[in-house]
């Protein structure tokens, strides 16, 4: 019983010191961990690289896994990009095992432990408002309470060899093997720590607690187990945040199943160059190599299977706004002919005005759609409006003639309003009510069938002059009906009718219907003259009355 409770204090020294150390690194470093994942991943090798260097560093692939799974969920990072990322804190993770078999049990744990707690302790107390040295301090402490649990492990698991005797390699069969995988996984998820599964594991080893095959199966488990984090991650996340996990999850199982493939082959291996290492057997470095083997084994045979892994989990988990934001004009090949990129992008930029002026009629509709739904849609109209700049800075690079060059400052400010639509959609869905038989009256009804004929307009066909008349009309007459509605409210306030409270949002939401007309009105102005596609003679006679306007669009 004695050497349980032992071992359950090593384990908590050790998460306390990991947490510790992790955190005193993030702050120590301040925004250079961000630095690196967001500038330094734009080759497969660097972004390698940036995740072996970092889970290194901070000792925690758990961490850079969250964070990597939260910048492409805030698309700060590429789905390719994050793939890497994620190859590389696998490498970076063994670093664990190096410590606890090179310096861990190796070195007189209080000689080393001891000093660096009382170090790292005076620096954090004593850094006042400095917070990279606080940081240092504080990772200094875990570094200290990290070795301090390795040694406490290490007498825990000392005094529970006897109990363990009976397990002998003989016994360690196809399903002890099994058994020990599932251990190891098992025990990274209950500490939330690969890492500190594998000190668990080496240190056991070290006590002679059970043989090195089981002790080789448990370290494979903590692969298995570790995916648990990116799981986690990508509850209630985004689509991107659920294909990283997938990459995270796939590339793991993938990695295990060829250490358990190869485990009579790798343990020994790992064994031999182990010996030649450390001039004589020792069973922790012979697992910190196996560990190193299989992962960076895993690595080269996942490299080729990369770019299709990516290219399959991008058509995975798709959500309404990733649907929205591929562009279904945008050809590429159009670029070098400018008129053909031209019509291209008044295509999309029609394509989006009908999904914004869809967007605001159920926003502002009697049962607004659920603000989930609606935010998707919005951010989706706003990723649609990014890959149209990105196809107009790629159209603008080259020469292009003067009748192609006119039309882009009227696309890049439709381009403009629509967004801000997009914008207005979330606001007005979110604006109370009328108060009482006002939001009834005469002039609200006028207001919401001027909105109405605003987003039901519909331009294809008109010639210039017909549809700038009709764009002229709707302007009066949703700016009339605004004049009536707010009269009407401040009669109601002066008349005693209306509390002012009442009436501060019912403004408000009148202001932002005509916010929403105007700015539906100038899109069109500046994307009708390029739309594509013939447009139908002049009609003799133009409507006056709203409701004929409505009618006719």
């Amino acid at each position: 019983m004695m050497a349980i409770l032992t071992l359950a204090g090593g384990i908590g020294l050790f998460l306390l010191g990991m947490g510790l150390l992790t955190d005193g690194l993030k702050i120590a470093a301040g925004g250079a961990l961000r630095t690196l994942l967001q500038t330094w991943t734009k080759s497969s090798i660097r972004g390698f690289a940036v995740g072996v260097l970092i889970t290194a560093v901070v000792q925690s692939s758990s961490a850079v896994t969250v964070a990597t799974v939260g910048f492409v969920n805030a698309r700060l990072l590429s789905l390719r990009r994050a793939v890497w990322v994620i190859l590389g804190t696998n490498v970076g993770t063994t670093m664990t095992g190096w410590l606890v078999a090179l310096i861990g049990v190796k070195v007189d744990v209080g000689a080393l432990a001891l000093p660096l707690i009382g170090i790292g302790m005076a620096l954090a107390l004593g850094a006042g408002e400095r917070a990279r040295i606080a940081g240092s301090g504080r990772a200094l402490t875990g570094f200290g309470l990290f070795f301090l649990g390795v040694g406490v492990l290490q007498t825990g698991f000392g005094d529970l060899a006897p109990a363990l005797a009976s397990i002998t390699p003989e016994t360690a069969s196809i399903l002890s093997i099994l058994a020990f995988v599932a251990l190891g996984a098992m025990v990274t998820v209950l500490t939330q720590s690969s890492s500190a599964a594998i000190a668990i594991v080496l240190t056991a080893s070290a006590g002679d607690a059970f043989p090195l095959e089981l002790a080789a199966a448990a370290v494979i488990g903590t692969t298995l187990g570790t995916t648990s984090t990116a799981v986690f991650a990508a509850l209630g996340a985004g689509a991107p945040a659920r294909r990283v996990a997938s990459a995270h999850i796939a590339f793991n199982l993938f990695s295990s199943c060829i250490a358990l493939a190869t485990l009579p082959v790798f343990l020994p291996l790992a064994g031999e160059l182990a010996g030649l290492i450390m001039g004589s057997e020792d069973t922790p470095a012979t697992l910190a190599l196996f560990h190193t083997l299989f992962k960076v084994t895993g690595v080269a045979l996942a490299w080729p299977l990369v770019g299709r892994a990516v290219a399959w989990l991008s058509t995975r988990f798709v959500t309404e706004d990733e649907t929205l934001a591929r562009p279904v004009h945008l050809d590429p090949t159009s670029l070098p002919v400018p008129s053909l990129a031209l019509n291209a992008l008044a295509m999309e930029l029609a394509r989006m005005t009908a999904l914004t002026l869809d967007l605001v009629r159920e926003a502002a509709g009697p049962k607004p759609m659920a603000k989930t739904r609606l935010k998707l849609r919005r951010d989706g109209l706003m990723q649609l409006g990014e890959q149209i700049r990105a196809f107009l800075a790629r159209m603008n690079a080259s020469a292009l003639p003067d009748s192609v060059t006119a039309a882009v400052p009227d696309l890049v400010r439709a381009l403009q309003h629509l967004e801000e639509l997009a914008g207005l959609s979330a606001e007005i869905a979110s604006d109370s009510a009328p108060p009482g038989r006002f939001g009834k009256s005469d002039a609200w009804t006028s207001l919401q069938d001027a909105l109405r004929a605003c987003l039901e307009l519909e331009p294809a066909g008109l010639t210039e002059a017909i549809f700038e008349r009709r764009l002229k009309k709707l302007d009066r007459a949703f700016q009339k009906a605004y004049g009536a509605v707010k009269a009407e409210l401040l009669h109601g306030v002066a008349s005693g009718d209306l509390a002012v409270s009442a009436v501060d949002p019912a403004l408000m939401h009148a202001r932002r219907i005509r916010q929403i007309c105007d700015t539906v009105i100038k899109a069109h102005r500046r994307l009708h003259p390029w739309r594509p596609g013939p447009s139908a003679p002049p009609a003799p006679d133009e409507p006056e009355t709203l409701q004929a306007v409505s009618a006719e669009s």
